[in-house]
């Protein structure tokens, strides 16, 4: 493993997901003038590399601190290393030896590690409060007290109105999930930027690219749209570009608009493929967000190494298998219709998804890449399908899907109106 010990310097590896842990990070940071200490997000692509014999799992738990000789200290004894380390703080890591506290210590940092995400406090309003009461700013001094009333004071916090609001993460997965899938999904969900990151955001536009190659070597069709989604609601517009008379679909609920040319398309026949379309591009985007949704049913598939695409050995993944039930609503009778998340072990993010559909006993296998992050979360820019058969082989290339100049929380109209401007005239400049 490589901790930088030529350079002297220790390595913190924490939660970069969690904004408790990023506060006390800047906290020390900026003490650290001498730049004593590196601090690495343990969702960062370079843990990997560096520490190749990661207990990831247990990383997660509590921070590691790895000495420049590679010594290593977790958790509460971390933040003891880090106090002998930092000027001004030296005085707490010797306060911290007295018979009878690092246990106290340890206990304490256990109980504020497990309620970390809701210290984390994402809301303005809970901001204002704790900034209020702080009377600082997140990169202000420490206090120079015991370890013990340090971490103390993150203890009070959790029982305040700030940290005794619950975790819907947790609390969704442990209503539509079993034990294994909840675990898996955890920790998921934090590489893709964490549940706040993602329940910030309200819209997504993007440009989205569709290369149909039907197993062909070359694509014989290629359409370019651009999409406007609502992540809480269900509102989608969806317009046709590069065409002579682009089609225009907006979505509200149950409410549809279809035009094409400026024209607005009123046969019913023709407006259920568009109402489908919408929902699909909205449904697919969404990804891997949309298994928290209503009538979601999430079983642990154990652990598979799905076929390896090339030359390179594929990784193992942790398998998800997401059913919805028939009429989309909880408790509702579940549906024939599956699909398998395969989920890296080693990035924790989703490698493919392996579909199954029963009206016509399909299979289609989603290859997942060129994920990129915007606005504090991460998307799968590239997504491949190809046919398949019952034990996931890869057959024929159907499309590629790419998504392009994403941005979170382009407004969308309040309804749907008579207007018949498209809106990709104005989509760079709001």
């Amino acid at each position: 493993m490589t901790t930088d010990g030529a350079a002297g310097r220790h390595v913190v590896l924490y939660d970069g997901d969690c904004a408790f842990c990023a506060r006390w990070r800047d906290r020390m940071a900026a003490r650290d003038r001498g730049g004593r200490v590196e601090w690495l997000s343990v969702h960062d692509a370079a843990v990997a590399t560096r520490f190749p014999g990661l207990d990831r799992e247990d990383a997660m738990r509590q921070m590691y601190v790895y000495a420049p000789d590679g010594t290593l200290t977790k958790g509460a004894d971390g933040w003891i290393t880090l106090c002998s380390v930092i000027p001004g703080l030296r005085v707490l890591a010797a306060l911290s030896r007295i018979p009878g506290v690092p246990p106290v210590l340890r206990r304490v940092y256990r109980f504020i590690a497990a309620r970390r995400y809701r210290l984390s406090c994402a809301n303005a309003s809970c901001r204002a409060r704790r900034d209020a009461g702080r009377g600082g700013s997140a990169t202000g001094r420490a206090p120079l007290a015991v370890l013990a009333l340090l971490l103390a004071a993150g203890t009070s916090l959790a029982l305040s109105g700030c940290g005794a609001q619950e975790d819907p993460l947790v609390d969704r997965l442990a209503a539509i999930a079993d034990p294994a899938a909840a675990a898996v999904l955890r920790a998921t969900f934090r590489n893709y930027g964490g549940y706040d990151a993602w329940a910030r955001h309200e819209t997504v536009e993007y440009l989205y690219t569709l290369e149909i190659y039907n197993g062909r070597k070359e694509p014989f069709a290629v359409s370019r749209q651009l999409h406007r989604l609502g992540l809480r609601e269900e509102r989608a517009y969806v317009e046709e570009l590069d065409v002579d008379e682009p089609r225009v679909v907006r979505l509200d609920g149950d409410a549809l608009e279809v035009r094409r040319g400026g024209l607005r398309i009123t046969e019913p026949d023709e407006l259920e493929y568009p109402r489908a379309l919408s929902r699909l591009v909205r449904w697919s985007f969404m990804h891997p967000w949309n298994l928290l949704g209503p009538g979601s049913i999430l079983e642990g598939r154990a652990t598979r190494t799905p076929p390896a695409e090339g030359t390179i050995p594929a990784d193992p993944c942790d398998v998800v298998r997401h059913r919805l039930t028939r009429d989309g609503r909880d408790g509702g009778v579940e549906s024939d219709d599956w699909q398998d998340f395969y989920i890296s072990r080693l990035s924790r993010l989703v490698d493919r998804v392996h579909s199954y559909r029963a009206d016509d006993h399909t299979y289609r296998v989603s290859i997942w890449s060129d994920y990129w992050t915007v606005g504090g979360v991460r998307v799968a820019t590239r997504r491949r399908t190809y046919a398949s058969d019952e034990l996931g082989m890869l057959g024929r290339l159907e499309g590629i899907a790419t998504y392009s100049d994403i941005r979170f929380d382009v407004p969308i109209e309040d309804s749907l109106s008579d207007s018949q401007r498209p809106l990709a005239a104005s989509a760079g400049g709001e």
